[in-house]
Order: C-alpha cells, then sequence, then structure tokens
C-alpha cells in the first residue's frame, strides 16, 4: 500500500511539472491579446472600410498634431490640383525657415516646382515652406486656404479640430502673433487620415516606392528621405510624422494586411533617444488591431433602453395619449471594447413608426447600434402588449362602459315611456 501511494504521489508531481509549462503559455495568449500599453498619451485604430474603432486610448482629448496637419493640407491640394501643375514661390512662403527647403538650396522668389514634387515635399519630407506654397496655390492666401482646412473639416463631420495654419507648427512664421495652435483629436485625425488615404495621389505619395526619391527646383534635384522610420514593414504602406513641442511625437500609419486597411494614430508620444517610441507604440497598437477579436456589448434579452410610443385610447379617435415601453434584443451584439467605445456605444430604436397599438404585441423592431463613424442594424423587441395599452386605460373604458349603460338604459326607459304614452292615447280614442 505504502508503495502504490508514493507512485500516486510521483505521478502527480510528473503530471503538475508537464502542466506548469502549458499554463504558463495560455496565461501568455491571454496577456498578449489585451489591449497594449503605449507611451503616447493618445491614440486610435480605425478599420479603412467600415469605420470601426478597435483600439483607443483618449482618443477623443484635443491635442497638438503638429505636422500630421500636412494630411489635410495635402488633401485639399490633391482635390485642387493635378500633378503637371507649377507652382511658383513667393517672397511670403520663403519667410518659413523650420524644416523646409529653402534650407537645401538657395530658393529665390519666382523660383518653381511641380505639384508633384511639392507632394512628395510635404508628405514625404514634411517640408513647411511647401505646404505654405500649397496652401497659396489652392486658396490664394494662406488665412483663405485655413478656412478651407476648417470648412474641409466640417464636411467629414468633425466637432474637435479646428486648424490654425497649414504647416502644424506651433508658432506661425507668418503670423507670430496668433499663440493658438492647431487642435484635434486622435479620432478626428484618424477621420482625415481616411479621407487622406480614400485620395489615389496622396496614397502614391506615402507609399514605400516613394521611400528615397528626390525633387526639382529650377533644374536642380534634391534628394529627400521619407521620415516614417517603419515604411514597408509589418504591412505600413504609408504615414506622416509629426514634431512639435506641445505636440510631442506624432504618427499617422496606413496598414493594409490580408486585404484590411487600417488607420493608426499616436499622439504625444515621448521622442525618446532613438525617436523611434512613436514607431514602436504604431507597431504595437496595429498588431494589437489585426489580432483583436470582438466581445459582446449587449446580450439577447436585455434590456437596452425605452421608447415613447403614443396612441388613442379607442384606437381611431380621442385623446391622444403616451406610453413608454422597455426595448430588449433579440441578438448578441458584438463590438470592440475600448474606452471610446464603451463611451460612446448606443442601442436606438429610431423608426418613424411610434404608433402604440400597431407596435403592441411584442413585435420584432430593427434597433440601430452605432458609435460615431459606424453603425449596424440589430433586432430587437418593443416589449408592449395590447393587455398593457387596456390596463393603462381601464379606468376609463369602465367609465365609457358605464356611460354607455346609463344611455343604454335612459335609451330604453325613454322608449318604454314613449310606447306607454302611445297606448293611453288609444284607449282614450276608443
Amino acid at each position: 500500500m505504502k508503495v502504490k501511494k508514493l507512485l500516486k504521489t510521483l505521478a502527480l508531481a510528473l503530471s503538475v511539472s508537464l502542466l506548469a509549462p502549458l499554463a504558463n503559455n495560455v496565461s501568455a495568449i491571454e496577456t498578449n491579446s489585451s489591449a497594449p500599453e503605449i507611451i503616447g498619451e493618445s491614440a486610435i485604430t480605425m478599420d479603412v472600410e467600415t469605420g470601426e474603432i478597435i483600439y483607443s486610448k483618449n482618443a477623443d482629448v484635443k491635442l497638438s498634431p503638429a505636422s500630421t496637419t500636412k494630411l489635410m493640407t495635402a488633401l485639399l491640394f490633391a482635390e485642387n490640383k493635378s500633378k503637371a501643375d507649377t507652382l511658383t514661390f513667393s517672397e511670403n512662403v520663403l519667410k518659413v525657415t523650420e524644416t523646409s527647403l529653402n534650407n537645401y538650396t538657395n530658393i529665390k522668389p519666382g523660383d518653381k516646382i511641380s505639384a508633384e514634387d511639392t507632394m512628395k515635399a510635404v508628405l514625404i519630407f514634411s517640408a513647411n515652406d511647401t505646404a505654405y506654397l500649397m496652401a497659396e496655390s489652392v486658396g490664394g492666401t494662406v488665412d483663405n486656404f485655413v478656412e478651407m482646412m476648417n470648412n474641409r473639416a466640417k464636411e467629414l463631420g468633425l466637432t474637435d479640430t479646428v486648424f490654425q495654419n497649414p504647416s502644424g507648427l506651433e508658432v506661425d512664421p507668418l503670423n507670430p502673433s496668433n499663440t493658438e495652435v492647431n487642435k484635434t483629436t486622435a479620432y478626428d485625425l484618424a477621420k482625415i487620415a481616411v479621407a487622406a488615404f480614400q485620395n489615389e495621389w496622396v496614397r502614391e505619395i506615402i507609399s514605400p516606392s516613394n521611400a528615397n526619391t528626390s525633387v526639382t527646383i529650377n533644374g536642380a534635384p534634391i534628394i529627400i528621405e521619407s521620415r516614417n522610420k517603419i515604411l514597408g514593414k509589418n504591412g505600413n504602406i504609408g504615414g506622416k510624422t509629426g514634431t512639435e513641442e506641445l505636440a510631442g511625437h506624432c504618427f499617422v500609419g496606413f496598414y493594409e494586411r490580408d486585404g484590411r486597411d487600417v488607420v493608426t494614430v499616436v499622439l504625444k508620444s515621448e521622442y525618446g533617444a532613438t525617436g523611434l517610441n512613436v514607431f514602436e507604440d504604431t507597431e504595437k497598437i496595429a498588431d494589437y488591431s489585426y489580432s483583436a477579436e470582438k466581445e459582446t456589448f449587449k446580450k439577447a434579452g436585455d434590456e437596452v433602453g425605452s421608447v415613447n410610443l403614443t396612441y388613442k385610447a379607442f384606437k381611431f379617435f380621442g385623446t391622444e395619449k403616451e406610453i413608454t415601453a422597455p426595448i430588449t434584443l433579440n441578438e448578441d451584439v458584438q463590438y470592440y471594447k475600448n474606452d471610446f467605445n464603451d463611451a460612446k456605444a448606443s442601442i436606438t430604436y429610431a423608426n418613424d413608426n411610434k404608433d402604440a397599438w400597431s407596435l403592441s404585441g411584442n413585435k420584432e423592431v430593427m434597433l440601430t447600434y452605432s458609435t460615431p463613424g459606424y453603425s449596424m442594424d440589430v433586432k430587437g423587441t418593443i416589449n408592449l402588449s395590447k393587455m398593457d395599452l387596456i390596463k393603462a386605460n381601464l379606468s376609463l373604458y369602465i367609465l365609457s362602459i358605464v356611460i354607455i349603460v346609463i344611455i343604454v338604459v335612459l335609451l330604453v326607459l325613454i322608449i318604454r315611456l314613449i310606447n306607454t304614452n302611445k297606448r293611453r292615447r288609444r284607449r282614450r280614442y276608443y
């Protein structure tokens, strides 16, 4: 017996030692599937096709976007110019010296550059002088162009974005008295990025084929290098960097893996010793976004709200009344769980039919699950029976019946009285 107990103990110990590594692996898998921690103060990832938010960290906080502003500048330029157009440097534009082409060659007022090279300078090298050149060429003046930028933001449905200049510089070289800086949110910037990404010219310029290229001014080539340190790696097919004092290090990335396009935004990351923190942040949230699975937002049977319905107690006539009915789901609703969706997701009944009688009987209706930029239809039930309507008006119905009975009784009495009088008259006659 002692030998058997000893063998059992040894077998149990061996089993535990063999299963322990597997338990550790399971734990690691669970950890890897959770949302990553990043340095950036605000970030978001968005499915380009559906508009769904997959990852979010403080995505509705207003921040300076630095040179990622140039995505809007380039989008407006692409929508108003063609590659064959020629632009002329003005004296005003050449006042912009920070991160400018003019630092690499002696550009003079009147010098020419093609629209194609202007796009390269702005999106690849992030040249500020050519961003202002874009603004003047499209808007006539920089101020007019900034107004166009803000109008385009409104067209995209953005409510937390205000542009002050076309470059993203936090001190405007042409208007230093304006202390306001460009402001946006990671969510709004993702919407701008999607619009820019869907423009063929913009998408072509930021692609890996232009990682190292050149622009030509008056016949003289200037070699420019992409500031996107992850271009062409792990599905990154483009992006736009930005660095300023208030903004920190920012990056908007465009990814394509297995036929699925995702936009990433990281704002206010730390530059760090190597300048790679924002790119490491980006790769973390991109990897997460391609592996993330939806979770249950609400289950079938859950009450998700109520709706105010109107009706007449006698269906076709009478005073209009109102009744509130609860709404429940007929199916599970899945979503990407993150702080943005948790705060903004809703399920509503938006049908124009608010007639209580026609909706009574616990009928199935279509509800709308929505987050900013995304919505889908889901099935639900308005929990209202005809008996609920009858109970709500029971005293009225009883009173109505009593009145009807009284009226009928009175009519019967009146008829009997009339008949009695008629018989009396006949007797007198005979």
